[in-house]
């Protein structure tokens, strides 16, 4: 029964990937490409030098300036 039954779900799953992949070549549907999404920070960051906490797009922003302040001195 078990072995039937993991023959009938191999049978399906071919037959849906062929479906697929024929309505894919005939331009019946277009296929899937996931795109990559942003990843974005929730919350809040602790600065060691401020001792304070920042958003995550301030804390990038102070990041910034001091590298070029590092670079300028």
């Amino acid at each position: 029964m078990e072995f039937m039954l993991a023959i009938v779900g191999l049978v399906l799953l071919l037959s849906m990937t062929s479906l697929y992949m024929y309505l894919v070549e005939e331009n019946k549907v277009e296929p899937f490409i996931p795109t990559p999404v942003k990843k974005t920070h929730r919350g809040n960051f602790w600065d060691a030098e401020t001792k304070q906490f920042y958003k995550w797009d301030k804390l990038m922003e102070l990041k910034k300036l001091r590298e070029q302040n590092d670079t300028t001195q």
